[in-house]
């Protein structure tokens, strides 16, 4: 635990994402809270976080705790449910279903309902904004959104994994396994020319724009592809995408980061394409919450032992039990 303590303490902004609804990635944001008393933290989410209920289960679900001093984000309709006094710092102009996004600074403890941008141009905004206000940012992942945890927003990144995602650990730790494979692609020699471009482009002699918005109208471009040595998307890259793709044996596929790829496990592990990334994530560790919503509770050790064999080279922790 130490070890995850002195790992998070190096980065000035991190990523704290749930493979699936309640893996705990709230009592992993806690614990990180409560362990590094000496730090000035700043929290937002592209999601929400801090409910008293799960909006699926209607289970009792861990508040999000603020201490005197912290920096967090939330909406206009969050805030004015809030129970501690804070100091508004700013208001943005976007809005979102809730309202607009404050930045507040709590002058006291207390629970709060996190609630941040709903996209990551908005979000690499504030966060640029709250670090200037703090010592480490932490972003709360919501369900099925990685763009978060972008490694262009994030420096760093935690995964909650357990057994909401299943009841079978060879199932937990296969899916764990992957998502963590999909953070470790090599990054483009081409990533700083890349980095600005949008669209759909091909390394042939020269760097080509193909005609085509996105990698889901890869068939209306497929004969520019004959020849090329790389095929660069902006956007996502998709099962569907992927097979368009295969004929061209030594075509190799980059994308911006690993939260662009949505290929599914059985097909990746298929066809083992050649991806790069334009940047590469960092994941500092792996958190483990044994309990199900449905009442079923895993025996955590026997878990996190699976991981390490899997994974051996970083921090693999159930912070419930540490917490205990």
């Amino acid at each position: 635990m130490k070890e995850l303590l002195a790992y998070i303490s190096n980065y000035k902004t991190i990523a704290i994402i749930g493979l699936e609804k309640n893996t705990g990635k709230t009592e992993t944001l806690n614990f990180i809270l409560n362990s590094l008393k000496d730090k000035v933290f700043g929290v937002t989410s592209i999601g929400t976080d801090g409910e008293s209920k799960d909006i699926v289960f209607e289970t009792p679900k861990p508040s999000v705790e603020i201490a005197e001093g912290w920096v967090y984000t939330t909406t206009e309709k969050y805030y004015h449910q809030k129970k501690l006094l804070s100091e508004i710092l700013y208001i943005s102009k976007e809005t979102t279903p809730m309202g607009r996004i404050l930045v507040l600074r709590a002058l006291e403890k207390g629970k709060v309902i996190i609630s941040g941008p709903v996209n990551v141009e908005w979000m690499k905004r504030t966060i640029e904004y709250i670090k200037r206000k703090c010592d480490i940012v932490l972003i709360d992942g919501a369900l099925s959104r990685f763009s978060q945890s972008s490694p262009f927003i994030a420096e760093a990144i935690v995964l909650s994994t357990g057994s909401a995602f299943s009841l079978d650990i060879k199932t937990i730790v296969k899916h764990t396994k992957y998502v963590y494979s999909l953070t470790k692609f090599p990054e483009s020699e081409y990533k700083d020319f890349l980095e600005d471009k949008i669209g759909v482009w091909a390394l042939r002699k020269d760097w080509e724009k193909l005609p085509i918005e996105s990698g889901l109208k890869i068939e209306d471009a497929l004969d520019k592809l004959v020849d090329a040595k790389i095929i660069y998307l902006s956007g996502s890259l998709t099962d569907r995408t992927l097979k368009h793709l295969l004929p061209f044996n030594n075509l190799k596929i980059v994308v911006r980061d690993f939260t662009k790829i949505f290929i599914s496990q059985e097909i990746y592990q298929k066809y083992k394409p050649k991806i790069e990334v334009l940047r590469s994530a960092n994941v500092i560790a792996i958190t483990v919450n044994p309990y199900s919503p449905t009442g079923y509770t895993l025996n955590s050790e026997e878990v996190i032992e699976w991981l390490k064999r899997e994974i051996p080279e970083i921090p693999i922790v159930d912070v419930r039990k540490d917490v205990r």
